[in-house]
């Protein structure tokens, strides 16, 4: 099976982020909750226990989730898909991104969620109406987090990634997916990922997707679901 984990801040990036944001996928869509990543992990992990050895597809920080389960419980991940996770990528010492700075007023209305996801895209085709609407609802429900608590957790988990990477390895396959025009991470951020995945695990691939930018499972859905697909099938 697979299960797909979308990313984005509840409370902190522009844009809500929710299972709607994957549009028409083949798999289970798994809504996140919690204040730290760890919390967040075993959100998923509870969607997910019972039903076998799972494809993990993440999106951004549902990446590092998903690196974060593959770590905690290996018996229930079958592979593990990271895409466009700049959560999970070394993150170095630039100047913070500026995407998303300074957005319209009020945050989290439909307005500011359809600048945000323009921001983060190489073309707009794929911000109609219900990508908004799922926007809005996820806005209305989400919980504002604290970074104070937030922060220290996603620096912690992206460390234990890279000490595992040098280490152990991940036990499962691992997919890196990047979008050409990406501009929360550049093509050089999902390379380091994937040479820090590929140390201890053999079966490892990075694939790039032409005319996307952060969201290329909207952006290139036939591109996406090949990639997505074939992995599944190879690694089964």
């Amino acid at each position: 099976m697979r299960v797909f984990i979308h990313g984005g801040i509840p409370g902190i990036t522009p844009y809500a982020s929710g299972s709607h944001i994957w549009g028409k996928q083949d798999g289970l869509m798994v809504e996140v909750s919690g204040q730290t990543v760890d919390a967040m992990t075993q959100s998923v992990r509870k969607a997910i226990e019972g039903k076998g050895k799972c494809h993990l597809v993440g999106h951004d920080l549902g990446g590092l989730l998903a690196f974060n389960l593959a770590i905690e419980a290996p018996q229930l991940v079958a592979a593990v898909t990271a895409v466009a996770s700049v959560a999970a990528a070394p993150t170095g010492d630039g100047v913070p991104d500026i995407t998303l700075a300074h957005p319209p007023k009020p945050l989290w209305s439909r307005e500011s969620q359809r600048w945000a996801l323009e921001r983060v895209s190489y073309s707009h085709h794929h911000i109609d109406d219900a990508v908004l609407d799922g926007c809005v609802k996820a806005a209305a429900r989400q919980a504002t987090l604290d970074p104070d608590e937030f922060v220290p957790s996603l620096m912690k988990a992206k460390s234990r990634l890279y000490e595992v990477c040098r280490t152990d390895g991940i036990k499962a396959p691992c997919q890196v997916i990047w979008g050409s025009h990406d501009p929360l991470g550049t093509f050089d951020h999902g390379l380091w990922l994937f040479r820090g995945l590929a140390q201890k695990q053999r079966v490892s691939q990075f694939h790039v997707i032409n005319r996307a930018g952060a969201l290329p499972f909207r952006e290139e859905p036939e591109a996406f679901h090949h990639l997505v697909t074939a992995f599944s099938e190879g690694s089964s």
